[in-house]
Parts: structure tokens; sequence; C-alpha cells
């Protein structure tokens, strides 16, 4: 059978691409990747694990036809392709909706009319916007980005059409952070390991270093699917979060491993600056444990640097 991992060129979907075959419930299938190269990410393609297979499929997700042929003798789906940069779905609210509404509903049917029968979704812990009280599945949430409206629109959907013939979990994670082929850096550790490795200062607005949200690390956040796809499926929403912390924590870690670096503040205010902590209890008790830490991941990233340094 085959596993499709759509975006998968992207930050998340490249390390999943990676970790699919050591995976015991994934070895020996074909793993295809369907993406839009919105972001060339090529070299994502380079250097994966030889004893699998690969195929890739270049389209969008808003395309039926291309949707419904990537998804021939698929048995699993892992969708990931999204407009995911917050700030800039501001910009382009149409187009957002398009792809993380429109695009996410065309995979989620053509999943359904292929017969699949795990369908994994990737969402955000940003669909619960700005609270000070620590926010389970069952808050009413409030986003704050066309991105994060689009994301809990999909998934709510999803939920109602799920009938229970194919396994759906939604995974609403937290910010992700930490090295991965496809990397991003407009999330604020992976950004803030880039200022400091090339000795850029680091801009910190005031007031908002007691400013908390929950961080995820890559390899966390791939392992929870691969962990939704073989344990979960029960059509629910899990939080999935590394740890609650203050954004001060983030600008200790890369003091630490970059010592250089130069810290600045700003009274400016941007648009993605919300501050919520979110249990992740309900997936815990599943079974499933994070184990990476911010310090962890920003002596990931130092190390990637270590060139510059």
């Amino acid at each position: 059978m085959t596993v499709l991992v759509t975006g998968g060129l992207g930050y998340l979907g490249s390390r999943l691409l990676n970790e699919l075959p050591d995976h015991p419930a994934f070895a020996g299938e074909e793993i295809r990747i369907l993406d839009n190269l919105r972001q060339p990410r090529y070299h994502t393609l380079w250097n994966l694990p030889v004893y699998s297979e690969y195929s890739f499929v270049e389209g969008d997700i808003r395309d039926e036809e291309v949707v419904a042929a990537a998804m021939e003798d698929v048995d699993t789906v892992f969708h990931l392709a999204a407009i995911t940069n917050a700030p800039e779905t501001f910009d382009i609210p149409e187009k957002t909706w398009d792809v993380n509404y429109g695009g996410a509903l065309t995979v989620f049917e053509a999943a359904r009319d292929a017969g699949v029968k795990e369908f994994v979704n990737a969402v955000t812990c940003s669909v619960y916007g700005t609270t000070e009280e620590e926010i389970r599945e069952d808050f009413n949430c409030d986003p704050e980005s066309p991105y994060a409206e689009a994301k809990l629109e999909a998934e709510q959907e999803m939920f109602d059409r799920h009938n229970g013939e194919m396994g759906l979990t939604g995974l609403r994670l937290g910010t992700v952070y930490g090295w991965s082929t496809g990397m991003r850096f407009d999330t604020v550790v992976d950004k803030f390991a880039y200022l400091a490795a090339t000795g850029q200062p680091l801009t910190v607005y005031e007031g908002a270093e007691q400013q908390q949200r929950p961080y995820l690390h890559v390899g966390d956040a791939t392992r929870s699917m691969l962990f939704a796809a073989t344990e979960l499926g029960d059509g629910e929403a899990y939080n999935v979060v590394g740890q609650n912390e203050e954004l001060q924590t983030v600008v200790d870690a890369i003091e630490r491993h970059f010592p250089e670096t130069e810290i600045g503040y700003t009274e400016a205010e941007q648009l993605n600056q919300l501050s919520y902590i979110v249990s992740d209890e309900k997936i815990r008790s599943e079974g499933f444990q994070t184990i990476y830490t911010i310090d962890q991941g920003v002596e990931e990233l130092a190390d990637k640097f270590r060139a510059l340094l």
C-alpha cells in the first residue's frame, strides 16, 4: 500500500518523509509526496532513505483531479499542505481560505472516496486565540488570523463529515521549532537562532518576555503524527505540546548557545502576538509523550550553524 504526505516538501513533511520508513507500521510501503512547490524546497527530495520507495507528484491540493490521482492505492494520509505563515495570511485571506479550507476538504473527500484507512490532519494551537486559562480541546476557539480561521473551519467540517469508516485525527500542534530539511524561519525559535548565528540582534517586544506559548519540537510533531495514524483515528482533536513557556525561556536558550548575541527591545507590535497555554493531557493519556526541550532544539540549530560561529 501507499502513504500520502501532502505538503511533503515543507517543514513538517520533510522530517516525516525521513521517519516513515523506520516506523514498523509503514516499513515497506511506498511514500508518495504531493506538493505544489510554492516554496521551492527541491532539496527535500535529496538523500531520502534508499530502503524505501518514494514518488513525487507536483500539484495543488485544490485540484480535484490531481488529488484523486495521488490518492490511488493510498491507505494512510498525512495532510500537511497549507499556507502556514500566519502574518502573511492577513494579506492573502482569500487564497488562505481556498488552500487551508477548500484544499483541505478536497483532500479529505478524495481520501474517503478512495477508501483510505487513516487520515491525520495537521492543525494548530493558534485556533484558540488569546486567553489566560489553560486550554483543553473543548475550549471555545477564537482564532485571530485567517490562517487559524481556515484551519479551524476545515478541521470542524472534517469532524462533521466523519462517519467512522475512515480513521480521522486532528492534531492541534504548538508553535513548531527545530531542525528539518525543509526549514522555515518565520517561527520564533528558528528565527532567533538564524539571527543569532548571522550576528544580527534579536528584537524582543517590550512586555513580551512573559508572553506564554505552547512550543513543540518538529521531531515531536512528526512523532505525534505517526502515533495518531497507528493509535488514534477516533474523529477527535488532540493538542500536542512540548512545553508551555514564556518567550524569555527562548531568549535564555539562545543566549546559552549563541553567547555573543545582542538583545534589542522595541515597542512595536506584530500581527501574530498571542499569549496562551495549552494542555496536552488528552493525548498523553493515550500514551504519547514528547521528548524534546527548547534548549535541545536551540542547541541542535546552533550545531547546524556551527560554521558561522
